[in-house]
């Protein structure tokens, strides 16, 4: 049984992101592992989730303990060569910031028609592999027939894939292939990351 997130890393198609070095380990990985962060105007060390925010990149593995390393040992300053003042909760701050963000790519892809939703709905759509990624709530009570070994994420509550789609309460969706999907999937692998959430 998964008890989190369930990924195809090798999945026909998917395109190669490159590698960054990591601060706290110096170890490479892809760019899909891990977090990048910058030096705002205030010093402070801001994460950027989508990679986007102007200067220099600073590189840190996806897990709490990896962004803890590199705050507490002032990595960010000695790699920046500049002040950097990091937030003692930032590992804290990333899981949030990353929860929020699945949530949100959720709400747009169900606008997008990219989503499935509902216990019947969503096994049907994995019985006929019309889906790539299955969600299901953390306390969802059963395990639905995956015949063709999706992605799946459970990592969220009911009440979270509730709001994300906006309805009260959902258990079970999945997603067809669509930009919005591949998103959410980085997000969610970085998420049980930085949570520690592992397979069961």
């Amino acid at each position: 049984m998964t008890a989190a997130l369930k990924i195809a890393s090798d999945r026909k198609g998917a395109p190669a992101s490159g590698e960054r070095r990591c601060l706290a380990t110096g170890a490479m990985k892809p760019r899909a592992e891990m977090i990048r962060f910058v030096i705002g105007p205030d010093k402070s060390v801001v994460p950027d989730l989508a990679e986007n925010l102007p200067g220099a990149g600073l590189w840190v593995t996806a897990s709490s303990d990896a962004v803890t390393l590199a705050a507490k040992k002032n990595l960010f300053a000695k790699a920046a060569k500049t002040q950097a003042k990091p937030a003692e909760d930032l590992a804290a701050q990333v899981s949030v910031l990353l929860r929020a963000r699945c949530l949100s790519l959720m709400g747009l892809a169900k606008g997008a028609g990219v989503a499935v939703l509902g216990e019947s709905q969503t096994e049907a759509a994995l019985r006929s592999g019309d889906i790539v990624f299955h969600l299901r709530a953390a306390d969802a009570a059963r395990v639905l027939d995956n015949r063709h070994a999706v992605p799946e994420c459970a990592l969220f509550s009911r009440e979270e894939l509730g709001a994300a789609f906006g309805y009260g309460q959902i258990v079970y969706a999945g997603l067809a292939p669509h930009g919005l999907t591949e998103k959410i999937e980085k997000e969610a692998i970085r998420l049980q990351r930085m949570t520690g959430r592992q397979e069961q």
